[in-house]
């Protein structure tokens, strides 16, 4: 065989050698791409998100992530680990073991897909606008919903402010210069949007240009109480709604106390407007004890029973509230006392004078007409004349107060 054509074959079998080797390293390359990719796509944050999706109590969820020291961990662990270690019941883990499942063939995009369709977004602790403060709770949600503006403020420049569903006419009046005072000095007012503090504080602060957070006790699409549709509406469009329920998840009388912690957290100090003896105000405080931050207190009238959660507090040691000034001053944000009531005095008509004056507080007509020693239809005609002119205003149930500067 000539040398030439014998030459020929051999190159023919290194270059088809080659080319088999380049296939197989090909190969191997697209499937180390591919573990990279699936390692990326069901990293730790993926996981979080799919654990705080799953339609099991938050409770077992933090539990499993505590447990196991992550969730990727904790998902990659079997039904047997998930009762030894975690002390799961075999039908909770054999729950889980299908959440788990159902998460790995809809993978994490498609949740955020989802959420980010209904002007939902979830937080998970290293995001930039993960509150950082939920760091120090022993037991912090694995991850948020969160709806509203966007960047929440860090603990320094929040302020949660909380206080009983039946709140006073004198506690509606204090939580409303106080949330004031506070929005207008910069700090975010946090609050949980129940009726009577708490949604009056949020009010007070959209009102004063300001911003708040309602920490709820319900995924972030569901309103509670329903009476509140029009405010967590601008809380949405004007300030944040924080949840660690996902979307479609009702209140329920056990997450009030686990939603409590989240607003302490949130917040350098906490202040307690009105609360009775069993006031969820009072779980509130109580966690903010615990985490180290100060708990500020508005005392009340000693004869309401609606303010003695207040006063048990104020007994064991909580800072006394007299003037939310008082506080701004102490925590260095100076604000000028000007326009805050204590300036000119009003032009009071001079035979209301005496009237005028007795209007510290709260006062009922009878009340007014006794210590005046005046007739019903002479009180009824100052304050009539006194409320036309801005000076007084009429509060539910029929008694009257001095307008605030």
């Amino acid at each position: 065989m000539p040398a030439c054509v014998c030459d020929r074959r051999v190159s023919i079998g290194i270059v088809q050698e080659w080319t088999w080797i380049a296939a197989c390293l090909t190969m191997v390359a697209g499937a180390g791409n591919e573990v990279t990719r699936m390692a990326m796509r069901w990293n730790e944050r993926a996981w979080r998100i799919g654990l705080a999706l799953m339609d099991v109590e938050r409770t077992v969820v933090r539990k499993l992530v505590r447990t196991f020291g992550s969730a990727t961990a904790a998902c990659e662990a079997g039904p047997a680990e998930w009762c030894e270690r975690a002390r799961l019941k075999p039908e909770a883990a054999a729950r889980f073991g299908r959440c788990v499942r159902q998460m790995e063939r809809d993978g994490p995009e498609c949740w955020e897909r989802r959420l980010r369709s209904r002007g939902i977004r979830c937080l998970v602790p290293g995001d930039e606008d993960y509150p950082a403060a939920l760091n120090d709770l022993v037991d912090p949600p694995v991850a948020l919903f969160a709806r509203g503006r966007g960047l929440l403020a860090d603990l320094e420049q929040t302020v949660a402010v909380v206080g009983t569903r039946r709140a006073s006419g004198y506690g509606l009046e204090a939580v409303r210069w106080i949330a004031e005072q506070f929005a207008r000095a910069g700090l975010t007012v946090v609050s949980g949007m129940a009726l009577g503090v708490d949604g009056e504080a949020h009010r007070a602060a959209l009102e004063a240009g300001g911003c708040t957070t309602a920490v709820l006790a319900s995924g972030p699409d569901v309103c509670y109480p329903p009476g509140h549709k029009e405010l967590f509406a601008q809380l949405c469009e004007r300030g944040n709604v924080l949840t660690e329920y996902p979307p479609g998840w009702p209140v329920a009388k056990h997450r009030f106390p686990e939603r409590n912690r989240l607003i302490a957290a949130l917040a350098r100090a906490t202040v307690v407007v009105q609360a009775g003896e069993r006031s969820g105000a009072l779980v509130t405080a109580d966690w903010a004890l615990e985490l180290g931050r100060d708990v500020y207190v508005v005392p009340g009238p000693i004869t309401s029973v609606h303010f003695r959660g207040s006063h048990r507090l104020i007994q064991q040691g909580a800072h006394l509230l007299f003037d939310p000034l008082d506080c701004l001053a102490e925590w260095g944000l100076g604000v000028s006392r000007s326009g805050t009531g204590t300036a000119a005095a009003p032009s009071v008509p001079a035979r209301w004078v005496d009237l005028y004056d007795r209007m510290d507080d709260a006062c009922a007509v009878p009340v007014l007409a006794n210590v005046l020693g005046w007739p019903l239809h002479q009180v009824y005609a100052g304050l009539l004349e006194l409320e036309l002119a801005g000076l007084v205003e009429r509060l539910p149930g029929g008694a009257y107060r001095r307008c605030r500067a």
